[in-house]
């Protein structure tokens, strides 16, 4: 008798009827690993108060401790597990329309029996896009704290230079490409429709493109983080709120010219500090 679930053993494929709440369970916890670590990491760089003086903790410490000025290759790797888990954190979140709108079409594909990938092969190819950019920001970092361009609180001491990427980050919502991309994102299914695969390379593919389209959303916002600091829990909370937002509410230009107004304001108010 031959094997009729489409979900069909292969690489990182499941014999599950219905995929779903594994999938977004998933998702909840490796967005809640992704919080926990830089929870950990927040706390050891405002002083570890109140955490205690065990060997665990000051394993936790040692890890977790990243120098602006001097750098060294552990620094380096810190600061790329630290952008990696940023990506987790913030960005799986934002995959949730990908998410969904492929496991909808999937599941109308195993109704009528045809094969389908599993999802988690797809958010493995639009997550190698984010660690990716993980690795870049963290060289971008790295290059930062060499040049004692970095505070001990990890944002950029220049001013003039926090300046011009809140400004930057601001005009790129403004862009036609952001707009095009941010489409993509929030209304997949016409793109899944055309591009669709039932094989894993194929869906890994799938995922990977749509990372691309996602970063070239969002890059901007999160280079934001260099002006915040790349510690506010704060502030790294509301990007992603903006970025799940930009995705999932009905209307989300408001939202999106609004950000940008906000960051534009922010560039030239820390522009006229200096200058007054």
């Amino acid at each position: 008798m031959s094997d009729t679930n489409p979900y069909h053993e292969g690489w990182l494929r499941r014999r599950i009827d219905d995929p779903r709440p594994l999938a977004w369970a998933g998702i909840v916890i490796l967005t809640a690993a992704g919080w926990a670590f830089l929870g950990t990491m927040a706390a050891v760089q405002s002083g570890a108060g109140g955490l205690g003086n065990s060997y665990a903790v000051q394993l936790i410490i040692s890890l977790c401790t990243v120098s602006a000025s001097a750098w060294t290759s552990a620094d380096l790797a810190l600061a790329v597990l630290m952008w990696s888990a940023m990506a987790f954190a913030m960005m799986l979140p934002a995959g949730a329309p990908l998410l969904a709108t492929y496991m909808d079409i999937a599941g109308a594909a195993k109704a009528k029996q045809m094969p389908v990938v599993s999802p988690s092969v797809l958010i493995a190819g639009y997550m190698v896009v984010w660690l990716v950019f993980a690795v870049a920001a963290g060289l971008v970092q790295g290059a930062l704290a060499l040049l004692g361009a970095l505070s001990p609180e990890m944002f950029l001491v220049h001013p003039v230079v926090g300046a011009a990427v809140l400004i930057g980050a601001g005009a790129w919502q403004f862009t036609p490409t952001k707009h095009q991309c941010l489409s993509k994102c929030r209304r997949p299914f016409t793109w899944f429709m055309a591009n669709w695969k039932d094989d894993e390379i194929g869906v890994f593919k799938l995922g990977l493109e749509q990372g691309l389209i996602c970063l070239a959303c969002c890059w901007a916002l999160m280079a934001v983080m260099f002006v915040a600091g790349l510690m506010n829990l704060f502030w790294m909370a509301a990007l992603a709120t903006v970025m799940v937002l930009e995705k999932t509410v009905p209307n989300p230009k408001p939202l999106v010219y609004g950000t940008g107004v906000v960051l534009i304001a922010g560039g030239v108010g820390l522009l006229a500090s200096q200058i007054v």
